[in-house]
């Protein structure tokens, strides 16, 4: 397979229709970890409109989330997974390939 199939193949996930998500994965892997409402910052995305995002991501296992506690009051805390990590690896692997 060339190089832009193998791109093709890995985004051919439902979790990776999105450029939003893809994002979410690619800040994830270089912070490890970000709040909520960062990642609404970011992404330029309402927070229901994140929170599905999220629940995609989830669902298929490259992200999870915990509720922490600060002064300010409860926030939502993302994490990437180990699946999360690898598809980041991959996906720079596979865009490094193409120069």
């Amino acid at each position: 397979m060339s190089e832009i199939e193998d791109i093709r193949h890995l985004l051919d996930q439902e979790a990776f229709k999105s450029s939003v998500r893809i994002l979410i994965l690619i800040s994830l892997a270089i912070n490890d970890k970000m709040y909520f409402m960062d990642l609404c910052k970011l992404t330029g995305t309402g927070k229901g409109s994140l929170s599905n995002h999220l629940d995609i991501l989830m669902k298929s296992g490259y992200v999870t989330d915990k509720t922490v506690f600060s002064i300010a009051g409860p926030r939502r805390l993302i994490y990437i997974t180990n699946q999360g990590r690898q598809f980041y690896d991959m996906y720079i692997k596979l865009i490094g390939n193409l120069r």
